[in-house]
């Protein structure tokens, strides 16, 4: 991977740095005791993490082919690969915890996957920008 396609990932490896620095400081200020469970933010800001990088060299590969409907196809795997990754991890994390669950630290996530989600989109609009006349 070239030094230019590293960069466009930085705003998304500064909010997962930012948020797992946030989870080590809950988990040493007892955040446990207030609600939320940092380690269920931490889990979730990983899955984000490599779920928003995955999505994103997806969206890469397809701008490169001249085939229009490829970053299409990119978009929807992602949002796709999204869909069941995540539904998948918070269906077993609801069935572990069972009456331990943290509620609070499942409304972070959701936050986060909204930061994240919008990052995504704000750096494959850059990538490429649209056309005037929607490419016809």
């Amino acid at each position: 991977m070239k030094k230019e396609q590293l960069y466009i990932f930085k705003p998304i490896i500064l909010l997962f740095l930012l948020m797992s620095g946030a989870c080590i400081i809950a988990k040493l200020m007892h955040a446990v005791e207030y609600g939320v469970d940092p380690l269920v933010v931490f889990v979730a800001n990983v899955l984000l993490f490599f779920i928003a990088v995955t999505g994103l060299l997806l969206q890469l590969m397809a701008m490169k082919t001249a085939n229009p409907y490829a970053m299409v196809r990119g978009v929807m795997g992602s949002m796709i690969m999204k869909l069941f990754i995540l539904g998948a991890a918070t269906f077993i994390y609801l069935q572990r915890a069972g009456t331990n669950k943290s509620s609070t630290a499942l409304f972070i996530s959701m936050a986060l996957y909204l930061v994240y989600t919008w990052i995504e989109v704000r750096i494959a609009m850059k990538l490429k920008p649209p056309s005037k006349h929607g490419g016809n």
